[in-house]
C-alpha cells in the first residue's frame, strides 16, 4: 500500500545487464558517454560509480537481488542454473518466477495501485506471480534480447557464394570468421563439455526432468529452452562457456555462383544466382547476384524459391537491412523476422559475402502477460528484434552486424517502454537491457592480447567502446523523462573482467566441474564395459562434487538419494558426523590449489555453509561449501567475488546512478550502495511498502529530503 510521502511520482529502473563502473568511468572521462554525464550532473552516485555486489556475478540471481533486496539465499535463486533436488549433477535454468521465494518490488507497486511494467527482467518475473491489472509483464524468461530463447527459431549465418565453389555445403557452428573464400570445407567446430547422457538410464534421467521442468512452468505455449534442463560435465580442457564465447562460431552456407536460370519471373540475362541452405539445413532459398546502372553488380535479391514473383528482401552492399521470413512447421509454417548485411560483393559478381542473424518469430506470444500485449506491441513497434552472439574473430561480425543489431534492439525497447507511458499510464517500469553482457563476451578476454589474438588489444577496445555508446544513446532515450517528473536509476547486476591469465574449469556454471576434484578422489566417474571413462558420476563412489559457480556438495548419508539405472535407490557416502572434517580437508586443498601455467593460487575465498551467510549464500538451499575463483583466473563473471578487477579497467562490480525527483542534484556519496538497497531504496521513492522479505536499506543519503 501506499504509506509513506512520495519522493517521485514515477521511476524507471533502467538496469544494464553487466555494466562496468570502472570502464564506464574512464569513458565518461574520455568525452565519450556524453549521456551519462548528464545524469551524473543531475543525480547521485559514489565518484567511482559502483555498487557493492552480492554474489555469484550471474545474471538470474542478480536481477532477482535487485528486484527483491534479499540476498539469494532468501529469494531462492542461488545462481544461473540450480541443481534438481535428488540430482545435484542435474542443473535447471533459474529464470523463472516459480524459484523465487521472496517479494518482488514489482508486485508491492501493483497492488499499491501503480500501473507497474516489467520489461525483459531475467530475475523471477516470469511468469507474473500475482493477478493484477495494474502488472504488465513482457518476458523475464532469459537473458539477450528481448524473447531471446523463447521466440528465436533460426541460427546466426555466414553465407558465401563463390566460383571457387564446387557444391551447396551447409553447417551449423562452423566458421570462426566471415571472411571466408568459398572453398572451405565446413565442418562443426564448437563443443563445451560433455553430455552425461551417453547411457540408456542417463537419457531416460534427463528427459523425465525437461518434462517436469516444462510441467513446474506451466506457461500456455512455452517451450523452455534445452539448455535450461542439462547434465553437462565438464573437464580441464573445456576452459569454460565464456572463454569460448569470444570464439563462438557461426552457422556457415558455401554455394557455387551459376548464371541464372529456371526462374518463374523474367531476370536479366546477365543476372547470376547461388543457394542460401538454413534452418538447421531444412530451408533453401534463392538469390540473384544483380547489377545496377553502371554494369556492376551491388546488390542480391532473395526470393523464398524460383516461381517466387517478388523478393523476400534486396540487400545493397553494406546496408543493415531488417527481413521477414518464414519457417516450415508442423501444421504450416511460422513467420520470422531477422536481420541481415551484404558484407561484400565483387564487381563482377563472382563473390558473395553475407551475414544473416537468427530469426525471431512473429508469432510466438506465450511470455507476454496479458498476451494481446504481444500483437499490440508488435504492431505499434516493429518485430521483435533479433540479437546474436559474434565471433570475437571478426570485426565485421561484431562492428558492422552485433552492433547495429543492439541498437536496433535498445531503440525498440525503448519504444515499447514509451507506449505503454502513453497508452496505459504505466507508472513504474523495471528493465533490463543485455547488450553490455552479451556484447562483452564476444570480445572479453581479448581486450588483452592472447596467442590467438586476431587484433591488437587496443582494436578490440573499441569494440568495446562501440558497445558503450549503444548504452549511452540507450540512456539517452530517456532522459527527458526527468522533466516529466520521472526518476530514473541506472544500475547493473555484474560487469565483465577480462582476466590477467586463462581462466581454469573451476566452477563453470553449466554442469559438473570435474578437476581437479577427481584427480584429488572426490568425485568418480563411471566407466563402460571396456573400462572407458563416462562424462558420468558414479555415485557409489563419489563424496563431493564441484557444481556451477560456486558450489560444493558433499554426498552425505540420510541426506543425499541417488536413483540407479535398475531403480535402486541409494544413499551418500558420507556419514554426518565426517561431513565438517572432509569441508575442512577439501577446503584445505582449494587454497593450494594452483594455476599449472603460473603456479599462482586459483582459489580467492572457500567458506563453509555456516560462514556463507556472510555473503548471502548459506542457509538450507546453499551448497555445503562456497568458493571463489581469484580475479585472475576469472571467465568473464560468474565465480569471482563481486569486487573483483581485471585487465583493461574492467571490474566484476556494479553500477549504480540515481537522478530525478527526490534525489540530490550532483552529489557524490562514500556510502556503498549494495544491490540489497536498490529495491527498499525505489520503495522508498515511490512511498510504498518496501517488499515484505527485504535485508537491504534504502540510501537515504541521496535523498532531497530526511528520512
Amino acid at each position: 500500500m501506499l504509506r509513506n510521502k512520495a519522493l517521485s511520482n514515477k521511476l524507471l529502473l533502467l538496469g544494464v545487464d553487466g555494466m562496468d563502473p570502472r570502464f564506464t568511468k574512464r569513458l565518461v572521462d574520455e568525452g565519450k558517454m556524453p549521456n551519462f554525464k548528464k545524469l551524473m550532473d543531475m543525480g547521485a552516485c559514489r565518484e567511482d560509480l559502483m555498487m557493492l555486489g552480492a554474489n555469484p556475478t550471474i545474471t538470474p540471481p542478480m536481477w532477482a537481488t535487485l528486484a527483491t533486496g534479499t540476498y539469494p539465499m532468501t529469494h531462492g535463486i542461488m545462481d544461473y542454473n540450480i541443481s534438481a533436488e535428488n540430482d545435484v549433477d542435474i542443473t535447471l535454468g533459474a529464470f523463472s518466477s516459480k524459484f523465487l521465494k521472496a517479494e518482488p518490488l514489482w508486485n508491492v507497486t501493483a497492488q499499491a495501485g501503480k500501473k507497474t511494467l516489467c520489461m525483459h527482467w531475467p530475475g523471477g518475473s516470469f511468469p507474473p506471480s500475482i493477478d493484477s491489472e495494474n502488472l504488465f509483464t513482457i518476458d523475464g524468461s532469459s537473458p539477450g534480447a528481448c524473447c531471446a530463447f523463447s521466440s528465436q527459431r533460426a541460427e546466426d549465418m555466414v553465407y558465401i557464394a563463390s566460383t571457387k565453389a564446387q557444391e551447396p555445403s551447409y553447417m551449423p557452428y562452423s566458421v570462426m570468421t566471415s571472411n571466408l573464400e568459398g572453398d572451405e570445407k565446413l565442418e562443426l567446430s564448437f563443443k563445451l563439455g560433455s553430455k552425461a547422457g551417453t547411457s540408456p538410464e542417463a537419457k531416460e534421467r534427463i528427459k523425465k526432468y525437461r518434462k517436469w521442468y516444462k510441467d513446474f512452468i506451466d506457461v500456455e505455449g512455452y517451450k523452455p529452452d534445452a539448455s535450461y534442463v542439462v547434465d553437462n560435465v565438464l573437464y580441464k580442457k573445456d576452459k569454460g562457456l565464456n572463454w569460448w564465447l569470444a570464439d563462438m562460431p557461426q552457422g556457415g552456407c558455401i554455394s557455387p555462383i551459376w548464371p541464372a536460370n529456371g526462374w518463374s519471373i523474367e531476370v536479366p540475362a546477365d543476372a547470376k544466382e547461388f543457394v542460401m541452405i538454413t534452418f538447421y539445413g531444412k530451408v533453401t532459398r534463392n538469390a540473384l547476384i544483380l547489377k545496377n546502372e553502371q554494369g556492376i553488380y551491388d546488390k542480391v535479391a532473395i526470393y523464398k524459391d524460383k516461381t517466387a514473383t517478388e523478393p523476400m528482401a534486396v540487400l545493397e552492399n553494406d546496408v543493415f537491412t531488417g527481413v521477414f521470413d518464414t519457417i516450415p512447421t508442423a501444421n504450416w509454417e511460422e513467420n520470422i523476422y531477422r536481420n541481415m548485411r551484404l558484407l561484400k560483393i565483387a564487381e563482377d559478381g563472382s563473390y558473395v559475402r553475407l551475414w544473416s542473424s537468427r530469426g525471431m518469430s512473429c508469432d510466438d506470444d506465450s511470455v507476454w502477460f496479458p498476451k494481446s500485449l504481444f500483437k499490440e506491441i508488435t504492431e505499434a513497434c516493429g518485430p521483435l528484434q533479433p540479437t546474436s552472439q559474434m565471433s570475437g574473430n571478426d570485426a565485421d561480425l561484431i562492428l558492422k552486424c552485433c552492433d547495429p543489431q543492439w541498437k536496433a534492439s535498445a531503440e525498440w525497447q525503448s519504444k515499447v517502454m514509451h507506449y505503454m507511458i502513453e497508452k496505459y499510464g504505466v507508472e513504474v517500469i523495471f528493465s533490463h537491457m543485455h547488450n553490455v553482457d552479451l556484447a562483452g563476451h564476444n570480445y572479453m578476454k581479448y581486450l588483452k592480447n592472447r596467442e590467438n589474438s586476431r587484433y591488437d588489444e587496443n582494436e578490440v577496445v573499441k569494440f568495446a567502446e562501440a558497445t558503450y555508446k549503444v548504452t549511452d544513446d540507450y540512456i539517452g532515450s530517456f532522459m527527458h523523462l526527468i522533466d516529466e517528473g520521472w526518476t530514473i536509476m541506472i544500475f547493473s547486476d555484474h560487469a565483465l573482467i577480462c582476466a590477467e591469465e586463462e581462466p581454469v574449469v573451476l566452477c563453470e556454471n553449466c554442469g559438473v566441474n570435474v578437476n581437479p576434484f577427481k584427480e584429488w578422489g572426490y568425485t568418480v566417474m563411471k566407466v563402460d564395459e571396456n573400462g572407458n571413462e563416462l562424462p558420468e558420476v558414479d555415485w557409489t563412489k563419489t563424496r563431493a562434487i564441484q557444481t556451477r559457480s560456486n558450489s560444493i556438495y558433499i554426498n552425505v548419508k540420510g541426506r543425499d538419494k541417488h536413483t540407479l539405472a535398475d531403480g535402486v535407490v541409494i544413499d551418500g557416502l558420507v556419514d554426518p558426523a565426517d561431513k565438517y572434517e572432509l569441508e575442512e580437508e577439501i577446503i584445505t586443498k582449494l587454497y593450494g590449489y594452483k594455476d599449472e601455467k603460473t603456479g599462482k593460487r586459483v582459489v580467492a575465498l572457500a567458506l563453509h555453509n555456516k560462514d556463507a551467510v556472510l555473503l548471502g549464500l548459506g542457509g538450507p538451499m546453499g551448497a555445503d561449501i562456497v568458493l571463489f575463483v581469484h580475479e585472475t583466473f576469472v571467465d568473464d563473471h560468474g565465480p569471482a567475488l563481486s569486487t573483483a578487477y581485471g585487465y583493461q579497467d574492467t571490474s566484476l562490480s556494479p553500477i549504480f546512478l540515481a537522478a530525478g525527483p527526490g534525489i540530490k542534484e550532483n552529489f557524490r556519496t562514500t556510502r556503498y550502495v549494495r544491490e540489497v538497497d536498490l529495491a527498499p531504496t525505489a520503495a522508498v521513492l515511490l512511498g510504498v511498502d518496501i517488499p515484505a522479505d527485504c535485508e537491504g536499506a534504502p540510501a537515504y543519503q541521496i535523498f532531497t529530503e530526511s528520512m
